[in-house]
């Protein structure tokens, strides 16, 4: 697929391939494993390096020069904007980070706690009988901007990021599954980058990591043989990105099994074993995530 436009840096490439734009990196159809460029395709990140383009196809983790040659582009093309306009684009998004960090807390503000609500409904649908922590709540007309509507919203407080950081999972008016919207269920709101869901309390120093809060709860039904913090990193991205603090106890870190997620365990083990840690990994299987082993549904 050949693109006239050959665009200069980072955010003019994601908009040429009809993705969205979230100040300092965008998402977009990756051009070789999503050519259809439809508006639920996202598996293409773009950011401005120092020096380079950075491109990351998190579906199926393409080389970096086919996604250039997919998308019209050859090697030598790109150039980072100019400092005047790198010092503007800081400014846009500094300002516009407030904006999305505000957003965020009028959104968990408004939503209630979880019990007897279409969230609870959903998460006890897929097995789920845990408790459910007070990191979860439910919004009943949560705005969502890419059908620039109002939706039923499980709400997730995300903590340990650079700000004030949400996670939503659209859902059925009734809780009987997510909202099937075209553009995706889940969303981010504020910077959640390095940051988590926190699901369970337990020992400081016994600890699992999930990506999703959805395998991060299964764990919590029996699939452990111990008491530990649980906490979902909600993305293989999230996972390779979260902060850890020094520790001499043991993580747990719970992969999807997919070659993105363990891709991010390995990145996440290498990082979390130099700080001190005793690291293990947990493995759901080809093709599955903890909620399917907790539903009994085969790969």
């Amino acid at each position: 697929m050949k693109h006239e436009v050959i665009p200069q840096d980072a955010r003019r490439l994601t908009l040429a391939l009809g993705g969205r734009w979230y100040g300092r990196y965008g998402t977009a159809p990756c051009p070789v494993c999503q050519p259809e460029r439809r508006r639920d395709q996202n598996a293409l990140t773009l950011e401005n390096g120092r020096v380079a383009l950075l491109a990351h196809c998190k579906k199926s983790e393409h080389d970096f020069r086919d996604i250039l040659a997919a998308a019209g582009i050859r090697a030598g093309e790109y150039r980072r904007p100019d400092l005047s306009e790198i010092y503007r684009r800081k400014a846009e998004n500094a300002a516009a980070a407030i904006r999305r960090a505000g957003a965020a807390k009028r959104i968990w503000a408004t939503s209630q706690p979880i019990a007897g609500t279409p969230a609870e409904a959903y998460l006890r649908s897929r097995a789920i009988t845990c408790d459910l922590p007070d990191t979860l709540r439910f919004h009943s007309r949560c705005f969502h901007g890419p059908s620039s509507s109002e939706l039923p919203a499980m709400v997730a407080l995300v903590s340990g990021g650079d700000s004030f950081a949400i996670h939503r999972t659209f859902l059925r008016a009734d809780g009987s599954g997510k909202a099937g919207l075209p553009e995706g269920d889940k969303m981010m709101l504020g910077s959640v980058s390095g940051g988590a869901v926190m699901l369970s309390d337990g020992p400081a120093d016994r600890l699992v990591i999930a990506e999703g809060i959805e395998s991060g709860l299964s764990l919590l039904c029996g699939l452990l043989t111990e008491p530990m913090i649980v906490g979902a990193a909600l993305s293989a991205n999230g996972m390779r990105k979260l902060h850890l603090p020094k520790g001499s106890g043991h993580i747990k870190i719970a992969t999807d099994g997919d070659p993105a997620g363990r891709e991010a365990a390995k990145a996440l083990a290498t990082r979390a074993h130099g700080l001190g840690w005793k690291v293990s990994i947990l493995d759901a299987g080809d093709g599955r995530d903890f909620n399917d082993i907790l539903k009994g549904v085969a790969a």
